[in-house]
């Protein structure tokens, strides 16, 4: 059996500023969800911006979200990082 595909998955944009990383997931007009972690020089940047992402996922309350949430893809540009998430 196989799980219904979700054509709208969660997009997660995290930015580095000021040696901060800013994960933002706008929910709708009202809501948007954030979450502010310092950098990990242990980490790299990649590691930094998924485990912001992570973390966001981790603290949200969305309505059907199951057991918890999961980074499924990433992706990036010259100014954010992108990630996904879906339940597990």
């Amino acid at each position: 059996m196989t799980s219904p595909v979700n054509y709208s998955l969660p997009c997660i944009t995290v930015t580095y500023s000021n040696g901060k990383y800013k994960a933002t997931h706008k929910r709708n007009q009202e809501k948007t969800f954030k979450k502010t972690n310092p950098t990990n020089f242990e980490l790299s940047e990649f590691d930094n911006a998924k485990k912001a992402a992570q973390d966001l996922i981790d603290s949200w309350e969305l309505i059907g979200s199951g057991d918890g949430w999961e980074i499924t893809a990433a992706g990036h540009d010259a100014d954010k990082w992108y990630f996904t998430a879906k339940t597990f």
